[in-house]
């Protein structure tokens, strides 16, 4: 009764933010009988950090499902389950059917790169999800599926310094990195590309072993890295031993079984499945550094300064306002319309080409706000549907007072976009926090996020 009520309520307000559609479609019953369709061609998956991963295939498939992604997505596998988990509809991309019919009921549709391996070399393995209902006798769309990295990525970095150390220039180093009895990959100093690790149940550590004759003495030296999960790209660093002292912190989640002669181990992690700047990926060659070994400077004369790490132009994309805290919590009720504007400005030097937007919140759940035509993730340069239908999912973002599709493409160089959720804050009814995160991605493929955060007391 309480989810009803609460239904009722939201309803009531979405309608006066200025919903004209007809009762019988806003009430639909999605648990009764009756069939519905899906508009497939709505299904326009992405994937996060795509600049950061080689391409998954090499030729295009003829018949390529729409995509805004470089990488050819066409095979990917989609996967339609019920409420129940059983399986509904099974397609690629490309071969998928327009308008697939359905009974009535909640479905979630899967979006998956390939039928994931223990361990495969360069074929990182991306999944995605969106839910939708069904009504009798209506036409569902798919709201935006954003695939993110489910496997573990591992690249292994042999240092310049260490390959000199090498009677052969390494020929004989090997890095044996093993998740599972029984599932490993090799690395050497010639490996090109990353391994990629199912993130089994249960895993949540890689062991590293490395082999070789380092400075004429055999080394056979093991490490463990821990707490690895999909979506982690760890990037292992093989040098020569460096001065003791140094701390512990600076190897991250590593422990090493037995201390080598020669062979220093360090790590580093990256989350992919978060927003990464295009310089922020791992080239295996090695530029020659002002330090030795020992961690002091080579010529021992004077102290060069470290060099600088290039950072991002944080200019090219910004997100200011001068009604939010945009570094803190919001009070929900100080919000609303005839009370206090809630409005972003975001600004693009190149001009925005997505703005995706994903609602964090145990109220604002796709379950939700599904009932609306609504859901928890959506690019509104990329809102589909037809405006004059009151039904659609642009016309209602527009509604709500949000910026759709050409509003939103090009737009934010001349003056700022507003990403305005001032008629959405009456729809925040349950105490918590309700977390907008905003990525905007300009037209030379740069990205930016932010989180908005939205607390009900």
């Amino acid at each position: 009764m309480k989810t009803k009520f609460i239904s009722n309520i939201a309803a009531g307000l979405l309608l006066a933010a200025g919903f004209s559609a007809c009762s019988d479609n806003w009430t639909a019953d999605i648990d009764g009988n009756g069939e519905g369709q899906l508009r497939t061609s709505t299904i326009v998956p992405s994937v996060m950090n795509e600049d950061q991963f080689p391409a998954i295939n090499d030729v295009a498939s003829a018949k390529k499902a729409p995509s805004r992604s470089t990488i050819d997505l066409s095979g990917f596998l989609v996967d339609v389950v019920d409420a129940s988990g059983n399986s509904a509809a099974s397609w690629t991309l490309s071969t998928m059917p327009g308008l697939p019919t359905f009974p009535v009921g909640t479905y979630t549709i899967k979006v998956r790169s390939h039928e994931v391996q223990p361990a495969e070399w360069n074929k990182p393995y991306f999944l995605g999800e969106q839910t939708f209902a069904i009504r009798n006798g209506e036409i569902t769309e798919v709201e935006p599926i954003v695939c993110k990295l489910a496997n573990i990525r591992m690249t292994v970095i042999f240092d310049s310094k260490l390959l000199e150390a090498s009677d052969n220039g390494g020929a004989d180093f090997k890095v044996t990195v093993t998740s599972t009895p029984g599932t490993s990959l090799d690395f050497t100093p010639s490996t090109e590309g990353s391994g990629y690790f199912e993130a089994a149940e249960g895993l949540s550590t890689l062991k590293v072993a490395f082999t070789g004759k380092v400075s004429g003495v055999e080394e056979n030296t093991t490490a463990v890295l821990t707490n690895v999960e999909a979506g982690q790209h760890r990037k292992l660093t093989i040098s020569l031993k460096k001065n003791g002292n140094v701390p512990d912190d600076e190897k991250g989640n590593i422990t090493v079984d037995n201390e080598g002669i020669n062979v220093d181990f360090s790590v580093e992690e990256v989350d992919m499945t978060g927003d990464i700047a295009a310089d922020e990926d791992v080239d295996n060659s090695q530029e020659e550094s002002p330090w030795g070994p020992e961690g002091k400077p080579d010529d021992g004369d004077k102290d060069p300064e470290p060099p600088t790490p290039p950072t991002p132009d944080d200019n090219v994309i910004k997100f200011v306002s001068e009604t939010l805290n945009l570094e803190g919590a919001n009070n929900a009720d100080e919000f609303g319309p005839g009370v206090k504007d809630a409005i972003v400005l975001i600004t693009s030097q190149k001009g925005v080409k997505n703005l995706l937007v994903e609602i964090e919140s145990d109220f604002l759940t796709d379950e939700f706000l599904t009932e609306f035509g609504l859901a928890t993730s959506f690019d509104l340069a990329n809102a589909p549907g037809d405006p004059s239908d009151d039904s659609s999912l642009v016309a209602r973002l527009k509604s709500l007072g949000f910026p759709v599709n050409a509003e939103v493409v090009g737009k934010g160089v001349d003056e700022p976009l507003k990403f305005d959720i001032t008629t959405f804050m009456p729809l925040i009814l349950e105490a918590g926090d309700h977390k907008f995160h905003i990525t905007v991605t300009d037209l030379d493929g740069n990205s930016k996020g932010m989180t908005l955060l939205i607390r009900k007391s």
